[in-house]
């Protein structure tokens, strides 16, 4: 196993110009309504996020806040998400688990400066779990999905290859949700949009999947990560970067040009009724205070015509004093839900797919 410093050289000026940028969209959502302003629990992790940024730069940031976006450094097999694949691996053998490759050091860093993946163990139970979650979500996909897609060097990931192909728990756990999402997806250049997208990673894998657009609403500083993520790793995609706007009139030509946009999440009382084709909240919704919930479901139920969901079962949010349950997110009235099943590998989580009655 080659090593290296897990931390890449930094670059301030880029990361002032993003932390510049991520100031600039938290003002304008603190001086609006208090709908759209982050909890007690994301001011509390954004504020740690910008300090990780600060320190470690933009240039590292899937090895520092990418880990508070849906990422889990399982170690082992006492691990439940271990426990699931190697349960699923045990009923259909594969070599390619076996193949996944570790290049350098796994090192990541969390909040409250924790680190993880630090001993030898840790480091190949970790690249077991990779080589076995890209197996179980490149079995699920369509054929052929899995060949167009490698990890993008943007961020310093974790160097993990398969067949020498880099790879990361996010390409596999993206590539899993599309393929829940693309029955949805129907028609030239769809539009998929998503709330609390942490930093693209869904919309970076569509995109090289299908012809559609994609769409974020979301809070800083995830949302100024996000602009700078897809831009350099998708450097061909026409981006609608954010700015404010009063009027969906005022932007509309340039955002449906647009492969990619860019939008606070105050943007998204402005999106017209039935635009969207579908609607992704990954691990976000119980995040939000109950009224934010309720609101936002409101608002993706009126702008698409389907939204996938994927959060918790059960989450008790002590910031806000609020226990989220996966059972309490309804349908939109008059909708349909086509999936409601336990996650196949996350067993604490529920996946969701509503889906508008057809005109």
């Amino acid at each position: 196993m080659r090593t290296h410093e897990p931390m890449k050289p930094r670059q301030p000026a880029v990361t002032e110009a993003l932390l510049a940028r991520s100031t600039a969209m938290r003002r304008l959502l603190e001086a609006g309504p208090e709908l759209f302003q982050a909890g007690r629990f994301w001011a509390d992790i954004g504020g740690q996020n910008e300090a990780l940024l600060s320190r470690h730069g933009v240039e590292n940031f899937k090895r520092t806040l990418a880990q508070n976006y849906f990422n889990w450094a399982v170690e082992g097999p006492n691990d439940p998400q271990m426990q699931s694949l190697l349960r699923e691996w045990a009923d259909d053998p594969s070599a390619l688990p076996l193949e996944a490759e570790l290049l350098g050091d796994p090192a990541v860093l969390s909040i409250n400066d924790t680190s993880y993946l630090l001993s030898p163990s840790a480091a190949r139970g970790y690249t077991l779990f990779v080589g076995l979650l890209w197996w179980h979500a490149t079995k699920r996909a369509a054929p052929g999905d899995g060949d167009k897609l490698a990890e993008a060097a943007v961020g310093n990931p974790i160097p993990i290859n398969v067949q020498g192909r880099a790879v990361s728990q996010d390409l596999a756990n993206s590539l899993r949700e599309f393929t829940r999402m693309r029955p949805v997806l129907e028609g030239e250049r769809p539009i998929l949009a998503e709330i609390g997208a942490g930093y693209g990673r869904l919309g970076y894998v569509a995109s090289q999947l299908k012809p559609l657009r994609y769409w974020i609403f979301d809070i800083p500083p995830a949302l100024a990560v996000a602009e700078w993520h897809l831009a350099e790793a998708l450097p061909d995609r026409k981006i609608f970067r954010w700015r404010p706007f009063a009027r969906w009139d005022e932007v509309a030509d340039e955002v449906m040009a647009a492969d990619i946009a860019i939008f606070t999440i105050d943007q998204l009382r402005h999106v017209p009724a039935g635009i969207v084709d579908c609607f992704a909240a990954i691990s976000a919704l119980h995040e939000m205070r109950p009224e934010q919930i309720a609101a936002y479901m409101n608002m993706m139920s009126a702008a698409s015509k389907a939204i996938y969901t994927k959060n918790w079962t059960v989450w008790r949010n002590e910031h806000d004093a609020f226990d989220f349950r996966s059972t309490n997110l309804p349908a939109p009235a008059g909708w349909s839900t086509v999936l409601e099943a336990v996650d196949e590998v996350i067993p604490a989580f529920t996946e969701k797919l509503f889906v508008a009655p057809r005109a």
